[in-house]
């Protein structure tokens, strides 16, 4: 989405009433409802009228200079949204345009000189008048090089000329216009379902509703060929579930009683019926579409560097034409100077590889929230991983549990299960996990209270009940854990981490869980590396010997272990405080506050909510390859646009060059300049088209 011009003039004015002036209030694609309700807001604000025909607006208000001073201040700092972006949405750019200076060009063969003369001057008056209202508006932009270009060949009576120029810019300006609406159209239409009704079972019957109408816990029901319109839960049915939309997988998925489904996903064959546990704008394929919204109005550094140098160079060519006119009396070259301006690729060619890379991304089952987040994800030179849920699975199994003190292991198992039974983190799913499968019977637990970080305390029969890490059960509550040194050197020594159990302040046993780690995260961290990441770090709350001995599997370069959740985003601010370009990948609640100080946050599918919120880039499947591909992409996406920022300089000095000594007319000077700007536009889109080079995605059982 372009950002609207916010050079303001103050046409007329009267207590409480003013008239301002500005090019931006007469685009087409001004939302007026948008801007009025955005005025509105201010206080003292009565009535508000648009012109879009004289660029004006007229705003009557209470007449106290402060309601005066925001009314300006605001009109000169709109917001990205004020454009609307509806016609990127419903339809393209009209080619009417086109048709009338094309066909007006033909009609000047068989037209007299006089009436060719007028024919030639109203054609040109949109480009003349814009030209005019912008000089004074905005200054010296690429709107006054067309005018006077046009102009000055209209005065030369060279009516061929102008008309061919007018229409090399009037389809110029068409297929840019096409190009970007087709990348963004591209990127919506991923994640914007079209579901107007919905199936859902009501006492029984099943009742055709409309999808905004669906609330949560309802039981929504979908069959083959239909798009899953909620989130939830699958309570009856089976079927087979085509989710490339939304993980990029390209297999269908079977699903059954049990699973949860995502909306915007496809049933291919077989029949659901779901409990609605998100809908609406709640539900999965509404928020990622409102990523990618909010990802088209965002702009790169260097898309920003480059546009502010596009701006800077057209005083430089309007003065070149003029000083040639000046001098040589000669509005030929004159008018084959202003033709050529740098504006054209720099602005529109960056913007279209951009959203090309994001189009990519997403095919892959990655969301890119727009471009500052492709740019740095390109940028990083260092990685780090939150270790739980991204380098490994997240789910941990109870692989060792040993008794001390008199107590016995189902006593112990017991106790732990009974004090972790009221919270859903992993470990208490692990722990519930194996005492059912050893059919240990859970007593009951009262007052329990979940310590972050830190581990569980609850009250069995009155007698209080601790679970935790050594931190918290030694050196916190005080519990003598002497007695299992040997022992959690050992597990320690194998990799995992290690979870104490106390009653009454006497330790009862000790059990060792593991975390998976992920099949494919060695040979990912390696191709991170080879893609130009300098560092691999690696935070864990686990003991020393357990997270050094992950560093030595996956070839991890530094790690920090025995990590609070607050201390992850004071390690990520001292590391760029020292100057490192750092992404962050993290899933967890406690992770948020990382995401957001890292450079580029990257959230893993299964993450929290807060963690999606907070991070740049999200992943739709579980397989950390998205994480390679996503820097193959940003990687790629910016080379393409250092090379258009080249390429757009060098040919245009060449054209005006070119144009300078008179080599060419102002025809073959619009050609040129208009034909290197749409062939720059194809190779935007070619070069930044990228597949993944294997699968990203894993099938979930």
């Amino acid at each position: 989405m372009k950002e609207p011009e916010n050079r303001l003039t103050v046409a007329h004015e009267i207590p409480g009433r003013i008239r301002i002036r500005s090019s931006f209030l007469g685009d087409p694609f001004v939302d007026t409802g948008f801007l009025e309700g955005y005025l509105h807001a201010i206080s003292g604000v009565e009535e508000v009228r648009l012109n879009k025909g004289a660029s004006s607006i007229i705003i009557h208000f209470g007449g106290e200079p402060v309601t005066r001073l925001k009314i300006v201040a605001a009109l000169e700092n709109p917001p990205p949204e004020i454009l609307s972006s509806q016609h990127d949405m419903s339809s393209p750019p009209d080619f009417t345009n086109v048709i009338r200076v094309g066909t007006g060009l033909v009609l000047t063969f068989f037209m007299p000189t006089p009436l060719k003369g007028m024919l030639s001057w109203l054609m040109a008056v949109p480009v003349l008048s814009k030209g005019v209202s912008t000089i004074f508006t905005s200054g010296i932009k690429v709107e006054v090089l067309d005018a006077t270009a046009i102009g000055f060949t209209l005065l030369r009576r060279d009516y061929f000329a102008a008309n061919s120029i007018n229409l090399m810019l009037t389809f110029g300006e068409y297929l840019q216009q096409i190009t970007e609406y087709r990348s963004n159209r591209l990127l919506r239409r991923l994640y914007r379902p079209d579901v107007e009704w919905v199936w859902v079972e009501l006492a029984g019957v099943e009742t055709r509703v409309r999808a905004e109408d669906v609330r949560i816990g309802d039981l929504v029901v979908c069959g083959p060929g239909e798009l899953i319109p909620v989130d939830g839960d699958v309570m009856e049915g089976g079927a087979s579930v085509n989710q490339s939309s939304i993980t990029g997988e390209s297999l269908p998925v079977d699903i059954r009683p049990g699973d949860q489904v995502v909306s915007g996903t496809v049933i291919e064959q077989g029949r659901l019926k779901i409990k609605a546990e998100r809908v609406g704008a709640e539900a999965t394929s509404a928020r990622i579409s409102r990523f990618i919204e909010k990802s088209l109005q965002d702009k790169s550094c260097i898309q920003t560097e480059s546009a502010a140098l596009a701006d800077r160079l057209v005083p430089i060519t309007f003065g070149l034409g003029v000083g040639i006119l000046a001098v040589t009396r000669d509005f030929r070259t004159a008018s084959s100077v202003l033709t050529v301006d740098y504006s054209c690729a720099l602005k529109l060619v960056s913007p279209v590889a951009i959203k090309t890379g994001m189009n990519s991304a997403a095919h892959g089952g990655i969301i890119i929230k727009g471009a500052p987040a492709l740019e740095s994800v390109a940028k990083a030179d260092t990685f780090i991983f939150d270790k739980t849920g991204t380098l490994t699975m997240g789910a941990p199994e109870v692989t060792d549990l040993v008794a001390f003190n008199a107590s016995t292991e189902a006593e112990v198992l017991g106790l732990a299960a009974a004090a972790e039974a009221h919270y859903k983190h992993p470990v208490a799913k692990a722990v519930l996990k194996e005492a059912v499968s050893r059919d240990v019977s859970l007593p009951e637990a009262v007052e329990c209270d979940f310590i972050v970080a830190h581990g569980v305390s609850a009250f069995v029969n009155s007698h209080q009940i601790l679970v935790g890490n050594y931190h918290f059960i030694a050196e916190d509550e005080r519990v003598d854990c002497s007695v299992a040194e040997s022992t959690a050197r050992r597990l320690r020594a194998e990799g995992k981490s290690l979870f104490y159990v106390a009653r009454e302040g006497k330790l009862m046993g000790l059990m060792g869980l593991r975390d998976i780690v992920r099949p494919e995260a060695a040979k990912v961290l390696k191709q991170l590396k080879s893609k130009g990441v300098k560092r691999v770090i690696v935070l864990t709350g686990d003991h020393k010997e357990t997270a050094q001995a992950l560093a030595r599997d996956l070839g991890i370069d530094e790690i920090y272990w025995e990590l609070l959740p607050e201390d992850k985003a004071e390690i990520v601010r001292k590391l760029r405080d020292q100057g490192h370009f750092l992404a962050f990948v993290g899933d967890g609640v406690n992770d948020a506050p990382a995401l957001i100080t890292a450079d580029v946050g990257i959230s893993m599918p299964r993450g929290a909510d807060l963690a999606k919120e907070s991070a740049q880039v999200v992943l739709l499947n579980e397989d950390l390859r998205s994480i390679v591909f996503a820097r193959e992409v940003s990687q790629k996406v910016m080379s393409v646009v250092k090379n258009n920022f080249h390429m757009t300089v060098g040919i245009n000095s060449l054209i005006l060059l070119l144009a300078v000594t008179g080599r060419v007319s102002p025809v073959v000077s619009a050609i040129m300049h208009n034909g290197s700007t749409i062939g720059m536009l194809g190779y935007a889109v070619y070069a930044s088209s990228v597949k993944p080079a294997t699968e990203c995605s894993v099938r979930e059982t």
